[in-house]
């Protein structure tokens, strides 16, 4: 089902499918930053010269995290958290506790993101009577690690579960999304599902990659069969969200901004439509991260969720 809901800039548009590709620098944009400039120089340079050694740097990088600094606000909402911490497998878990009783709601961020950067939906959980959970990915925020992937972090989610659950729902945001259906493919179940700007395969996220860092088609190649020999010939399917949401029967939301540059939101729709029965609802002029700030976009989850 496809929402018609048009309130403060919402809207249920949609097409099919296609993969798109972010737009290129356009004007008014900030420059572009001097590393970035630089690894494109490397990868254009190598990926002539050598494109499988150029590969194999492709490939490190694909696992690679960022961590980035936190904001006031955020800073905020985890000192009035209960962090713990959590020994799962190699990798030392932050967990983010709001609220002593209730169902619990657990929220998941995407690649190169933490915890608290969905602390706006915790107040209004709180309202509603739940429990709020969150944690740090392998590799993010105050967990441990330098590289991660998709699997660890289903599993980190299955292991969550065990512990805490049954979750009510889960809200997640972009990674976290196929993260979480990943998870859910393997047996992790909930009564509500709510992902925000998710995409839909990680053969569209590894097209992406290559067009941020001007990769060539042959060091790209090379990128994949490493990933390929790590994983099998079938990762692509195994972990594309519209796969693993094909077969779901929990009540879910997706919504996506028609402004997002980093997952366009055909892709959000592309995953409404495999995912059966779900909502799909398009925002505007919010983008991929100020989206998680919005407050009718909060209150319409909150909403959803109770």
């Amino acid at each position: 089902m496809i929402s018609r809901n048009t309130q403060a800039g919402i809207d249920a548009e949609g097409t099919d499918y296609k993969p798109v590709l972010p737009p290129g620098r356009r004007k008014n944009r900030p420059p572009t930053p001097l590393i970035l400039r630089m690894l494109r120089l490397v990868f254009q340079t190598g990926g002539y010269i050598a494109p499988g050694l150029t590969g194999q740097l492709a490939c490190k990088l694909w696992y690679k995290t960022t961590r980035f600094p936190m904001p006031a606000g955020e800073k905020k909402a985890s000192e009035e958290a209960e962090v713990e911490f959590r020994q799962l497998n190699d990798s030392r878990i932050a967990t983010y506790a709001w609220g002593s009783a209730g169902a619990w709601v657990l929220l998941i961020h995407g690649w190169n993101g933490r915890a608290t950067q969905l602390a706006p939906f915790v107040k209004p959980l709180l309202r509603a009577g739940f429990r709020v959970l969150a944690f740090d990915a392998p590799a993010h925020g105050k967990s441990t690690g330098r590289q991660t992937t998709i699997y660890e972090i289903a599993e980190v989610i299955g292991e969550l579960n065990k512990h805490y659950g049954p979750f009510h729902a889960v809200i997640t945001h972009s990674f976290g999304g196929p993260s979480l259906a990943l998870a859910m493919k393997h047996g992790f179940t909930a009564e509500r599902v709510v992902c925000l700007c998710p995409p839909a395969s990680a053969a569209g996220l590894v097209d992406k990659f290559a067009h941020t860092l001007h990769i060539s088609d042959k060091t790209i190649r090379v990128m994949k069969r490493l990933i390929e020999k790590r994983f099998g010939k079938n990762i692509w399917s195994e972990v594309a969200m519209v796969n693993n949401v094909a077969e779901q029967t929990v009540p879910a939301m997706i919504i996506h901004d028609e402004k997002d540059t980093d997952v366009p939101w055909q892709e959000g729709y592309a995953v409404s439509q495999a995912w059966p029965g779900s909502r799909f609802v398009k925002t505007r002029q919010l983008g991929h991260h100020r989206i998680l700030r919005d407050k009718t976009t909060i209150q319409t989850v909150a909403d959803f969720i109770d």
